[in-house]
């Protein structure tokens, strides 16, 4: 008896052993590896839109706003009960997630916005969908975004609902994002952008942008740089809005109970209009609804899609380029045909400045599906038949929109050399 209790000790003992010899973190959820660095910054108001500009979304700096909500500066804070919601928007169709862990291969199901307040308490299924026209006049712009450049280029408004305990994926978004919570709790890991090497080293999903890391068990052997990655964390509360810059990562973690925010996404600003702003008040009891910038903003400026990837770039080259537009659905040729009419002087390397020096206009005509690829619809989908981005874009207005804060940073001769420098046509295989 004696020798089967030493036993039974020594294996115990040597279990502990095994255990204390994992990296910490492993098979934990995701953060359990080490302490966060901190939390955010934290603001009882929204920031002029210069401040936004300058400190948050140049300076890739998140933020959150405490208990904004309670200002009134959004309708559907006090107004998204289900009941309204059922009374109102019951017959409209919304996309719906069935499970509450992303799975980013699922399907989505196509059902009523009353369908989905009957099952969403009882069942597992997660609304996250692109909000009506309808749903979108109860939402207002924040303070923040109403002038610079920031109102021109509002993508959509999606819309996440559910009974709580939903987890995404670790991800990142090629936009900037303001997220508000109208319901319940949310807690989220982020990590900034500046780690992507670490970040996306093992397991990195370039189509998707998101890591298969499992954020409930991190397997801390297949994905060793996440041993030691720092990490923010964030608590959100009902009446938050927080500000999740472009490229940042981030895992968002729903507590249970009624779950429900709005987040209002951005195409990543490059450069701020500040002689926009002067007849445009921005306090934050303006209210304006976002449905008005929607409506303005169906499309999206092709020149923008490629200035927010150069955001953190100093060059975006033929492999990264191939990579990025492959979604689109164009030949490679074609690809290969943009990319040498982007890169204006033939090194191989498309810079700021040939981007702004683009016919992007004349581009979209020849390769219609780009602008399904810039707003993040389905190239293939028909169902929209309203004009093009090309048609619609007036070359003479973009340029109009930049001249006065771009071309001034730009010398004279360095738009002579672009122009006038000649075309290289023997680029090897390897420069590309």
């Amino acid at each position: 008896m004696l020798r089967l209790t030493i036993c039974v000790i020594a294996l115990v003992s040597q279990h502990v052993v095994d255990s204390d010899d994992h990296p910490k973190g492993h098979l934990q959820p995701l953060g359990r590896h080490r302490p966060p660095v901190g939390s955010i910054e934290e603001r009882a108001s929204f920031p002029t839109p210069l401040e936004m500009f300058e400190k948050y979304v140049r300076g890739s700096k998140p933020v959150i706003f405490r208990g904004i909500l309670e200002k009134g500066m959004l309708p559907a804070y006090k107004l998204w009960t289900d009941s309204y919601l059922r009374e109102n928007h019951g017959s409209e169709y919304v996309s719906v997630e069935k499970g509450k862990k992303e799975n980013r291969k699922w399907n989505m199901l196509n059902i009523t916005m009353s369908e989905f307040l009957d099952k969403y308490q009882e069942e597992d299924i997660y609304m996250v969908n692109d909000a009506s026209e309808r749903m979108a006049e109860d939402i207002n712009m924040p303070s923040m975004l109403l002038c610079g450049g920031f109102q021109r280029v509002v993508q959509n408004v999606i819309m996440w609902f559910s009974s709580g305990g939903t987890k995404s994926v670790l991800h990142n978004d090629g936009l900037d994002n303001v997220n508000c919570l109208i319901d319940g709790e949310k807690y989220l890991v982020m990590i900034d952008k500046k780690l992507k090497a670490d970040v996306e080293e093992t397991g990195w999903i370039l189509n998707g942008q998101y890591s298969q890391v499992d954020v409930e068990k991190v397997d801390m052997y297949k994905f060793p740089k996440f041993r030691n990655l720092p990490w923010y964390e964030v608590k959100m509360q009902k009446g938050d809005c927080i500000f999740i810059p472009f490229k940042w990562y981030h895992h968002v973690d729903s507590k249970k109970g009624r779950n429900l925010a709005i987040n209002v996404w951005i195409h990543h600003l490059s450069k701020f209009n500040a002689s926009d702003c002067n007849a445009t008040p921005t306090d934050e009891n303006r209210f304006v609804s976002v449905a008005k910038f929607l409506q303005d903003n169906k499309k999206i400026d092709l020149r923008d899609f490629f200035l927010g990837e150069l955001e953190d770039k100093e060059f975006i080259d033929w492999s990264f380029f191939e990579d990025l537009l492959k979604p689109s659905g164009q030949e490679r040729a074609d690809l290969k045909k943009l990319f040498g009419d982007l890169d204006a002087d033939g090194d191989g390397k498309i810079v700021e400045h040939e981007v702004m020096m683009a016919d992007l206009t004349r581009i979209l005509k020849q390769l219609p599906t780009l602008q399904a690829l810039v707003q993040g619809e389905n190239p293939y989908d028909t169902s929209d038949q309203e004009e093009s981005l090309a048609e619609s874009l007036d070359p003479e207005d973009i340029m109009e929109d930049y001249t006065e804060n771009v071309f001034d940073d730009v010398l004279s001769e360095d738009l002579e050399h672009f122009v006038n420098s000649p075309k290289q046509t023997d680029t090897s295989r390897d420069e590309l």
